[in-house]
């Protein structure tokens, strides 16, 4: 029996395209979360950031990511928007945060959760004349509900630090 070769090359095009009918191995399920991945879950929600002064500045989400290994914050504001990715690092034992800003900004900080109940997270940036600058940031959960974020920066290796930003989070309405 001759199969023609237009029938034979449409049966091995059928046979090329149709799905393996090998079963679907099971992935082994995640490991579970470090105790230490919650540390941060204060912060999450949505917020709406004032300045000191009561004037908003911004407005900030902030959700879990990655089955709840990272954090992953939005933040909105008029020409200053930007994202950071958080998470805790069970290898190095600390928090890291990857900021990114609009204007091409980027901070690596690292930290942890502080004695006091506060996360605090710093680490060095290019600054002015070539010259190292220190950032520090710390969150506080207030007993009210909000979140205060206090960013300091220092040019002198520590000595002095002067405040870049110091925002009240407070959950936005529906």
């Amino acid at each position: 029996m001759k199969i023609p070769v237009v029938a034979l090359i449409a049966w091995l095009a059928a046979c090329a395209l149709s799905p393996a009918q090998t079963p679907t191995a099971k992935l082994p399920p995640p490991p579970a979360l470090p105790p230490e991945s919650a540390q941060f879950d204060f912060w999450i929600g949505e917020w709406e950031v004032t300045a000191k002064n009561g004037k908003v500045v911004g407005h900030s989400r902030i959700e879990k990511i990655a089955n709840g290994w990272g954090l992953l914050e939005n933040w909105e504001s008029p020409g200053s928007p930007g994202k950071s990715i958080n998470a805790w690092n069970p290898a190095k034992k600390c928090w890291q945060q990857f900021w990114v800003g609009s204007g091409g900004s980027v901070l690596e900080l690292t930290g942890g959760l502080a004695a006091d109940g506060n996360m605090v997270i710093s680490g060095p940036s290019p600054g002015p004349a070539g010259r190292t600058t220190l950032n520090r940031i710390t969150y506080t959960p207030n007993s009210d509900g909000t979140v205060r974020q206090h960013w300091e920066i220092s040019t002198d290796d520590g000595a002095s630090w002067n405040t870049a930003f110091d925002g009240l989070y407070h959950h936005r309405r529906s």
